[in-house]
């Protein structure tokens, strides 16, 4: 049995799957783990460079990311659960895995990494400060930023919903209840390719559906706010 299971969704990310699932052995040197990539119909590779590094690739339609990583769950076999986005990279920090589980046996309820992006610049750096600063006070963790939870967590406070926007953030506060989250100071960078065109309108659009959020508009509502009629991730 693995001890962590790594739970990757995707959806189209063929350039980017490929260098994360480079990484990882190197990242998880010192413990068990398997790879489920939870694809939400790609049209182009992402399966089979999921499939080719000897992952568990599971299909499902697109449009609910809340789904899309209850499914990954349910097809996964670790004691630990490491959510990350295909198109984050991550450094082969020393022990890190050994330093993941700790974290949440010593009292935490999750853990995460401590965020940076790859592109340089003030607006990154912002970014950066702001999103480290919501984990370690309010209490909210992003896709973005590796939640590592373990499984009977995970179950007690039940899953990531069933919502196609928000999901992280319903997650958090649910966990935010039970107690504590841990951030490594090890980093975990993130793309910057949604903010490369308007960065400023995008993480102002951003904001604002987190405004609507708290003031009570669904997720379904956001999600067709967010990617359009189309709703892609």
């Amino acid at each position: 049995m693995p001890l962590v299971s790594v739970i990757i969704p995707t959806l189209n990310e063929e350039k980017n799957l490929g260098r994360l699932l480079d990484q990882l052995p190197a990242v998880c040197a010192d413990i068990s783990y398997e790879v489920v990539v939870v694809d939400a119909d790609s049209h182009d590779y992402t399966t089979r460079v999921a499939s080719q590094y000897g992952a568990r690739v599971v299909e499902t339609a697109k449009g609910n990311r809340g789904r899309q990583l209850r499914l990954g769950v349910r097809h996964s076999c670790g004691e630990y659960l490491w959510f990350l986005h295909a198109d984050v990279q991550l450094r082969a920090y020393p022990h890190l895995g050994r330093r993941l589980t700790r974290a949440v046996d010593g009292g935490a309820v999750a853990a995460c990494l401590r965020l940076n992006y790859v592109q340089s610049g003030f607006f990154y750096r912002f970014l950066a400060v702001s999103s480290n600063w919501r984990a370690r006070h309010l209490g909210l963790i992003f896709g973005d930023q590796g939640l590592f939870i373990s499984r009977e967590m995970y179950d007690r406070v039940g899953g990531f919903p069933d919502e196609p926007l928000m999901e992280d953030w319903i997650l958090s506060k649910k966990l935010a209840c039970c107690g504590y989250f841990a951030q490594l100071p090890d980093q975990i960078q993130a793309s910057s390719r949604k903010y490369a065109q308007h960065p400023w309108r995008v993480h102002a659009k951003l904001m604002g559906i987190k405004a609507l959020f708290l003031c009570g508009v669904s997720p379904q509502k956001l999600a067709q706010l967010y990617y359009g009629k189309d709703r892609q991730q």
